[in-house]
């Protein structure tokens, strides 16, 4: 499959519902966000990727493990490591999961070729930033984000998205894996309350939109999962 098969589903009637959820309760779901054959293209290439990082974060510190360092842990070692990134309690913004680096260079996407960074084209085509612009009502410039892998033990703690020095104004996820319910790793969006607002699986070729700053996590991926919770996630930007 080559990158002219990428492109968002969304019709006329789509626009008007993603609109009106989006100004009503900041957030609305997208399916099929990509045509069939795309969202398993998609996958089939993250499933079989070597190029995965392992990420985690505690506050503002956050540190990466390349796939040679990863291949070079024992498992105690790996343990104890992910052990760490769980440390901290409620205050502290921490996640552990796997990610694929996607430049916010067009060039350097078109070099590497892989099909996640056509992904990344299309959702940084004029085509798409004017349906984002139109949706959010707010003008966006670019789309920047990653692949996401979350193994059992991943996990994404309560945030809100914000950045104070660039502008994100919609977050994207496209879901990419065949996914239970009970294998956890749900969206899960808060009120003033700290209650659950509002939860999502992470369903194949569904994608999850909703307007930045809002409470938000992941959570924890449990040991019944029998394959990783795989998607391309990112923000769109006002200039």
């Amino acid at each position: 499959m080559d990158w002219d098969g990428f492109a968002l589903q969304v019709t006329d009637q789509d626009r008007i519902r993603l609109r009106s959820e989006l100004i009503a309760v900041g957030r609305t779901r997208l399916s099929p966000a990509v045509t069939p054959e795309a969202a398993e293209a998609l996958r089939d290439e993250l499933t079989q990727s070597t190029a995965w990082v392992r990420t985690m974060r505690q506050g503002n510190v956050e540190r990466e493990l390349d796939s040679a360092t990863l291949a070079s842990l024992s498992p105690a070692h790996l343990a104890a490591i992910e052990q760490l990134a769980r440390q901290g309690d409620e205050s502290v913004f921490r996640f552990l999961h796997d990610a694929i680096r996607l430049s916010p260079d067009g060039a350097e996407r078109r070099k590497r070729g892989w099909l996640v960074d056509g992904c990344a084209e299309m959702l940084n085509s004029p085509a798409t930033l004017d349906l984002i612009s139109e949706l959010t009502g707010e003008q966006v410039h670019c789309f920047r984000g990653d692949a996401t892998r979350y193994l059992p033990g991943h996990f994404l703690t309560t945030h809100n998205d914000g950045r104070k020095y660039a502008k994100r104004v919609l977050a994207f996820v496209l879901n990419l894996s065949n996914w239970h319910i009970d294998w956890g790793g749900l969206m899960l969006f808060h009120d003033g309350d700290g209650n659950v607002a509002c939860g999502w699986p992470p369903r194949f070729n569904t994608a999850n939109l909703f307007l930045v700053p809002q409470d938000h996590s992941v959570s924890w991926v449990t040991p019944l999962a029998r394959e990783p919770r795989l998607t391309i996630s990112g923000w769109f930007y006002a200039a």
